[in-house]
């Protein structure tokens, strides 16, 4: 532990002895005395403020209702709490500093049951009872005072971090560097069993090598023990299961040596060896043990030179190799990253269940683990997968993939882009309309017909032009052939086979506009020439060119709208199409 008043605070503290000890008892690994140390000094540093600003010296002082807002505003401090922006430092410290100080009051309460002379307390039921009331405050006030705020700032921060992978290329240069580390150092040790520098690489390369292949956890491999890598394991049943592997699988079950290990929570974790990193390991073990650099005492099988309980540091080791073997982002070049990279390959493959529950099993997590935590990058899934669903949606195309998986179907973004930008004038013109789909306009009746198909590349059109002839229509009175009265005749939708008639007639003003007739042939033939561009394209005009056209012809068209010339040329085009 680094000499400060951190540490100082902790080592001199009853209560904050305790709870280390007590969290010392709970786990087994040699290797949980670096976080009970950690744990330490965090009771450490959360004393420094409450010294500095409130004179509460100890921790058991401090565990006080009347003292908790002080607590809490200590909390904060260490923690980098920015009252303005309601956002942390370091939000991860303050949400769990809340379990740290239930375990403190624990620890507290054990010592007070006990009545321990080391406590300078006079009344040890009276500091029980405060103990204990103060252990309630935390357990149901800090989710209020530090936890939510924290927890949500951690996953906004997390939430705009970009999670980079390691390239192909980079695992590729990793690996032939740590490959050629090992070869390297395996021939000096056979001619010089006692080349501790030479020991010492190979140590670090064959480290690497097998947590590159098996891509676990950088503790999972370093705390790997002689005993296990030794012990051989068979089955009764290894020939049955191997009778029904096929002849590749075969091949690679006699290419690896498998050994079982104990990782993260007490789980049983299966580690591959391939024989080249199998020749490393046997070459490390019959050296040891004649030239001496390794005590016998000490278990582990990448053990420190000259260390009788300690390992190699796996994170280290990983990220010398990493800077020097020439990759582009040695940053990406992590166990975590590199668990990530193949969780997210698997995604690609979609595995079935037994699958995925075979693989997370030997990655040393459950199922949701491995869902939740490894399966990234998640931009890049739901931009290239999601995406084209959503833009499939979007586009109301669903039907035409069903029965399809997201892989079968393969969508062409110009087409879909040039659809939209064709719909879009009228989704905007009709959006507060009633829909109009698959109409025609009859000239002879003066109806709207809802009953005949659209052409499929011209629906939105169809529909645009006609929601503008309606406006038009709408405003003004057409005369009845057969009772010469000038009425306003409303549409009529056809359902099944018969029809009803949705509108009625209106009040009988005169119309400010032209009066229906019939084209002669001047005006069809002006028409037609004026439009030509439109006829062949087949696009309707709009109201100011239809305009324009009655300017010019004042006198030829004096009597019509520009809606009716918009229909006649629209429905020009539509009989030439059928």
């Amino acid at each position: 532990m680094h000499a400060d008043r951190a540490s100082y605070n902790g080592k001199n503290d009853p209560v904050i002895c305790q709870y280390g000890e007590d969290y010392l008892r709970k786990h087994k690994r040699p290797h949980i005395r670096n976080a009970v140390s950690n744990k330490i000094r965090e009771l450490g540093r959360l004393l420094i403020p409450l010294q500095d600003i409130y004179g509460i010296s100890t921790l058991l002082e401090a565990i006080n209702t009347k003292h908790y807002e002080k607590v809490v505003h200590a909390a904060q401090i260490i923690s980098g709490y920015d009252n303005t922006l309601k956002t942390f430092k370091a939000p991860s410290l303050a949400l769990h500093l809340k379990g740290i100080l239930l375990g403190a009051c624990l620890a507290a309460k054990t010592l007070l049951l006990k009545q321990d002379p080391i406590l300078p307390v006079v009344d040890y039921n009276e500091s029980l009872k405060i103990v204990k009331q103060f252990r309630s405050l935390v357990d149901e006030r800090w989710k209020f005072d530090m936890a939510s705020l924290a927890l949500k700032d951690l996953n906004e921060k997390q939430g705009k971090t970009y999670q980079t992978l390691p390239i192909t290329s980079d695992v590729i240069k990793f690996r032939k560097y740590a490959v050629e580390v090992a070869e390297e150092n395996l021939n000096i040790l056979k001619e010089n069993v006692s080349n501790r520098i030479a020991f010492k690489k190979l140590t670090e390369a064959a480290l690497v090598l097998t947590v590159l292949l098996n891509r676990k956890r950088v503790g999972d491999v370093q705390y790997i023990k002689v005993d296990s890598y030794t012990q051989v394991t068979t089955s009764t049943n290894q020939e049955e299961c191997l009778n029904a592997l096929s002849e590749s699988e075969k091949l690679l079950s006699a290419h690896f040596k498998r050994i079982i290990t104990i990782g993260k929570g007490s789980r049983s974790i299966p580690v591959l060896f391939p024989k080249n990193v199998e020749t490393y390991v046997d070459t490390l073990l019959t050296t040891r043990e004649k030239n001496g650099l390794i005590p016998k005492e000490n278990p582990f099988l990448f053990a420190l030179i000259g260390s009788k309980g300690k390992w190699m540091d796996g994170s280290s080791v990983l990220r010398k190799y990493a800077a020097s073997c020439g990759a582009e982002n040695p940053k990406t070049l992590t166990s975590s990253r590199l668990r990530k990279q193949i969780a997210t390959v698997l995604q690609v493959l979609n595995l079935n269940d037994t699958e995925k529950e075979q693989m997370a099993s030997f990655m040393g997590h459950t199922m949701k683990t491995h869902s939740e935590f490894y399966r990234l990058p998640q931009e890049v899934y739901q931009t290239a997968k999601i995406a084209k669903l959503l833009l499939i949606m979007d586009k109301g195309k669903g039907a035409e993939f069903q029965g399809k998986a997201l892989e079968e179907i393969d969508v062409q973004l110009e087409r879909l882009n040039e659809e939209s930008s064709e719909k879009m004038d009228s989704d905007i013109e009709s959006n507060n309309e009633e829909k109009i789909q698959g109409t025609s306009l009859n000239e002879e009746n003066n109806e709207f017909d809802f009953s005949s198909q659209p052409n499929e590349g011209n629906t939105q059109k169809k529909g645009n032009m006609l929601k503008e002839c309606w406006e038009g229509l709408r405003r003004q009175k057409i005369p009845n052939r057969k009772t010469g009265r000038k009425e306003i005749v409303l549409c009529k939708r056809r359902v099944g086979k018969g029809t009803s008639n949705v509108g009625q007639k209106e009040d009988k003003k005169e119309r400010k506009g032209g009066q229906r007739g019939s084209w002669n042939n001047k005006q069809k033939n002006i028409m037609k020439e004026f439009f030509k561009k439109h006829l062949s394209k087949k696009i309707t005009p709009k109201k100011h060119e239809c305009l324009q056209l009655q300017n010019s012809y004042k006198d030829m068209f004096k009597d019509k709208t520009w809606v009716q010339i918009k229909v006649f040329i629209y429905n020009s085009f539509q009989q030439q199409r059928q």
